[in-house]
């Protein structure tokens, strides 16, 4: 059965073709074989055969033969890519998927992605980064709640780290930690290139 295209970004054909396309434009690897593209993005392989011939037919993306293996990749040459990639970084890559994770967890007041990958975002040049970093700002309330609400952050870096193929590391702080700066973490993560996660719910 066929996926509709996804509501967030309808522009795209189907949801599978999205999957496909954010996987090899965002995620961590350059090439991809057609059966790790399906593992990684849970689409059927004979749907990513079909999304990948359509794609690569428009000149979007690229393939080549390795004796009996077809890998596939981003097609830097394509004239939408910096435009495609900028796109699909909001809908599909880190940012949103954090961003989804984090919304509904209890306690979790503010996130922000650091580190390398923001600094790529922010213009810095550089090869891709293979891991993510991310501060998040959780309340201090009684210990088990406290305590609840960083399980729960840890829970959601590892589902990030296995939905992006790429280590996801996260760091929770307390507002009066984040707020106050003290410590030489803190105020190196203050002092570097952030890309906020805007966590309120949708609507």
């Amino acid at each position: 059965m066929s996926q509709s295209a996804p509501p967030l970004l309808p522009i795209f054909r189907s949801a599978a073709q999205l999957a496909v396309l954010a996987e090899l434009f965002t995620g961590s690897a350059r090439e991809l074989s057609i059966g790790e593209l399906a593992r990684r993005t849970g689409v059927p392989q004979a749907t990513v055969s079909r999304e990948v011939a359509r794609l690569v037919g428009a000149g979007i993306l690229a393939d080549r033969d390795v004796g009996r293996t077809r890998l596939v990749s981003a097609r830097a040459e394509s004239p939408i890519h910096a435009e495609l990639t900028a796109l699909l970084l909001k809908v599909a890559g880190p940012p949103a998927v954090l961003r989804e994770l984090l919304t509904d967890v209890a306690g979790v007041r503010e996130a922000y992605i650091y580190g390398s990958w923001a600094r790529r975002q922010h213009g810095e040049p550089g090869d891709e980064p293979a891991d993510i970093d991310v501060l998040v700002v959780a309340d201090d309330g009684p210990d088990d709640d406290r305590a609840a609400t960083v399980r729960r952050v840890r829970a959601v870096a590892d589902e990030a780290t296995d939905r992006l193929g790429r280590d996801v590391t996260v760091s929770v702080l307390t507002p009066a930690e984040w707020t106050e700066g003290r410590g030489g973490f803190v105020r190196s993560v203050r002092d570097s290139p952030l890309v906020p996660l805007d966590l309120r719910p949708a609507g």
